[in-house]
């Protein structure tokens, strides 16, 4: 089941149950970072129950109740179908091309426009610094060796303080004073019993092998005006039936025989080239950093 995360909030989950008119307790696990809630809800003379769930992030959820899961995502649309109709009718038809043209462009396109809870598990390098590969937009959690540090829903019991470096490519701890930090690990020399001056190289930021996990806010808290418009145009095309990529990418033509020559594109594009051009400018040239 999906759902759209879409005005008006709260998103609301609606569910089969055995009986009407019965008071059901009901668990919600995130499947993002496997954080679980737990209610209570009366079914109704239909034998329903409503959930309320957060229409913060874009995720995917697990509601077990009377012994049934249920799995349910909530997603933010990319073009709204509530502006785009009158009746019911009208705006279930829009949502219905509007998901078909969303996971066009999800497939062809490096970036996913959503918000999401993400985790990375990393270790340590000895450095200030911890990096991240994501459009990481705050800090949620962040654990040392399986033990909590910092909650950013209980700042009073966190340990330390994170924050996100300017440029997005690391978190660090915060210092409020002047610091010179770490930008790589420091050589530790083993002291001997016998040097005159003991060597103390005390271990600061994310030391060594040290195991971390982060939970992060990642992604984008609107969508771009211009994916707006490439998914309005998409939904055009899919409801004209215009998406005819034998249209879009002929590279030659020859009216003996009818020989038709594609462009290499029509294996990569959504068929309709303007998309593909405001498309272009969120693709990745790298995706993974690694070495040969």
């Amino acid at each position: 089941m999906q759902i759209l995360r879409v005005p008006s909030y709260p998103v609301v989950a609606i569910v089969d149950v055995a009986l009407p008119a019965t008071e059901y307790e009901y668990t919600i696990t995130d499947m993002a970072d496997l954080s679980v809630s737990e209610g209570t809800a009366v079914s109704d003379s239909n034998s329903k129950v409503s959930i309320e769930l957060s229409s913060k992030y874009d995720t995917e959820y697990k509601i077990d109740i009377d012994q049934v899961e249920y799995y349910i995502d909530v997603v933010r649309p990319y073009s709204n179908p509530n502006d785009h109709g009158n009746t019911a009718s009208e705006i279930a038809a829009y949502a219905s091309n509007e998901e078909l043209a969303r996971a066009i462009i999800d497939s062809v396109c490096d970036v996913e426009f959503y918000y999401k809870k993400k985790i990375i598990q990393t270790t340590g390098q000895g450095t200030d610094y911890l990096p991240i590969w994501v459009d990481a937009k705050k800090i949620l959690k962040v654990y040392e060796n399986n033990v909590l540090l910092y909650d950013a829903d209980d700042l009073e019991n966190s340990v330390t303080d994170f924050e996100i470096v300017p440029d997005g490519s690391a978190i660090t701890m915060t210092f409020n004073d002047a610091i010179n930090r770490d930008e790589s690990a420091r050589i530790l020399l083993p002291a001997s019993p016998t040097d005159i001056t003991e060597l103390d190289y005390s271990a600061r930021g994310f030391p060594k092998t040290w195991d971390y996990t982060v939970v992060l806010e990642v992604g984008y808290n609107k969508v771009p005006s211009d994916i707006i418009r490439a998914t309005e145009l998409l939904i055009h095309d899919i409801d004209c039936g215009k998406l005819d990529y034998y249209k879009r990418y002929i590279g030659a033509y020859n009216t003996d025989q009818f020989r038709i020559q594609f462009d290499k594109a029509v294996f990569d594009g959504t068929g309709n080239l303007i998309v593909d051009k405001i498309l272009d400018k969120y693709r990745k040239p790298i995706e993974f950093i690694g070495a040969l």
